[in-house]
């Protein structure tokens, strides 16, 4: 995702433009990385690992099949295992437990390596992690330490599609946090519109307002917090 210098102009002029009717602060961040969701990824792999020896032994593609296609030589040097003949019981499941852990760690590598495992994750799981990293920023850049605690971080994930929207103690004591459902919204519009500095400024713009309601300009309306959008 590229944003410009001019797209990067354009977001501090919105910042400064919102700012300016409130003694609100706003902070915008833009995740770039790729997350990659380990229980996502087994629970996934792990489904593929049990489901699919049953649904080939139930189409007549089970061990013994597996063992005529590869030939009766193909077991002769594993000494203790399969010999040519007829599958016992007993080495029917061993060949079927060896055939779901190896489909377990093929699967769990291949969705390793794809978008799969970040793009295509419950969106439970990617807000959680978004929430996370939301969070860490909005302490790591001073959000909480503005004069009257009235800071607002407006940060979203571009690979999940996700955007966390985190106010300080003033604003959250006063302002229901469900209202900041439009803001979210429409920077997910802009960046499904793949115009990612549009939706910063309407989210910018959005957020303005709600503080403009609240928190009207002090009379000394101190710059506190960067103006400009912050790529991590």
């Amino acid at each position: 995702m590229h944003i410009s210098a001019d797209d990067q102009a354009r977001i501090t002029a919105a910042i400064r433009l919102a700012e300016a009717r409130t003694s609100g602060e706003i902070l915008c961040t833009l995740s770039t990385e790729r997350h990659r969701y380990v229980e996502w990824v087994l629970a996934l792999a792990a489904f593929v690992a049990f489901t699919l020896p049953a649904i080939l032994t139930i189409a007549g593609f089970g061990p013994t099949r597996w063992v005529e296609l590869l030939g009766p030589t193909s077991w002769a040097g594993l000494p203790g295992l399969w010999q040519s003949g007829p599958l016992t019981d007993a080495q029917t499941i061993e060949l079927y437990v060896a055939a779901q852990a190896l489909t377990l760690i093929l699967t769990t590598l291949a969705l390793w390596w794809s978008p799969v495992a970040q793009r295509f994750a419950p969106l439970s799981i990617r807000q959680e992690r978004v929430h996370e990293i939301a969070l860490k920023q909005f302490l790591a850049r001073g959000v909480h330490r503005t004069s009257h605690r009235t800071g607002v971080l407006i940060h979203v994930s571009a690979e999940d599609h996700v955007v966390e929207v985190i106010a300080d103690q003033s604003i959250f004591s006063r302002v229901p946090p469900d209202i900041w459902g439009d803001t979210a919204q429409a920077l997910l519009a802009g960046m499904a519109a793949n115009q990612p500095a549009q939706g910063f400024i309407d989210a910018i713009a959005r957020a303005g307002d709600i503080l403009a309601a609240h928190f009207p300009p002090a009379p000394q309306n101190d710059d506190e917090l960067p103006n400009q959008l912050l790529i991590l």
